[in-house]
């Protein structure tokens, strides 16, 4: 087990690729706190398949545009496991709005979970990891922090931030053995990507334009997560990988 013991949260684990994140951290060993918000049942669920697994893992409720709720949740997990190892920065929204349709409201909350979000967990539980002597933070980008697409442009700005982040987080984190990388996936099969495959025509028409002739899905990308969060990537920070069928690659 590549993760045994140690403590991770995952932020927007109740579905998609966070709850894949979760479930294959818990398969790797690990105790997880399971951070939800509007779908606490689902997120409950997540937490109850790891304990099967023989783990410790709590749900938690916490929305990550606000500072309080991050510290709550951190909080929760020390007091539930008395250290935090791992954190990945999974929660995120995407709308999809040309930029001439994109008010301030979409705008603010885009921002705010996505890329606020990230860069007040990271900062909420590096004090720990400091604490530790080690830590792990692992960001979850896009290609379209690589890429230009039509109609998703505060969504791609976000992305492009948490980029930037990762490498600015990881330079000035890695004195404390602090590694900071980001996962960019492809467009992978969740319920967040409903709307986008609406627009295009469906999933198949999408695949298309990936080299290797289909979309993601989530269990692509738990594994990216599970390398960065292990020893095995100890001297590997500020990194982006993309997982995304070869996409960025055009």
């Amino acid at each position: 087990m590549r993760l045994r013991d140690k403590v991770a949260i995952v932020t927007g684990a109740s579905s998609g690729i966070g709850k894949a994140v979760a479930l294959r951290f818990g398969e790797e060993g690990a105790h997880v706190c399971v951070n939800g918000l509007a779908h606490m049942d689902e997120a409950e669920a997540v937490a109850a398949q790891i304990r099967q697994m023989g783990r410790r893992a709590i749900a938690v409720k916490a929305d990550v545009s606000r500072p309080a709720d991050i510290e709550a949740m951190v909080g929760a997990a020390v007091g539930e496991f008395g250290r935090v190892d791992i954190l990945v920065n999974n929660a995120g929204i995407m709308y999809i709005r040309s930029v001439v349709d994109t008010s301030e409201e979409v705008w603010d909350r885009t921002v705010d979970i996505n890329l606020k979000g990230h860069f007040f967990c990271a900062q909420k539980v590096i004090p720990h990891m400091i604490a530790q002597g080690k830590g792990r933070i692992i960001n979850l980008g896009s290609i379209f922090g690589e890429t230009g697409v039509p109609n998703a442009c505060v969504y791609g700005v976000t992305k492009i931030g948490i980029h930037g982040m990762t490498k600015m987080m990881a330079i000035e984190l890695a004195p404390h053995k602090i590694t900071v990388n980001a996962v960019a996936p492809g467009n992978v099969v969740t319920p967040l990507n409903d709307p986008l495959y609406a627009m295009v025509g469906g999933q198949q028409v999408l695949a298309k334009s990936y080299p290797l002739g289909r979309v993601g899905r989530v269990e692509d990308i738990a594994p990216a997560a599970v390398y960065f969060a292990s020893d095995e990537a100890d001297f590997v920070t500020g990194a982006v990988l993309f997982v995304d069928g070869g996409y960025a690659a055009q």
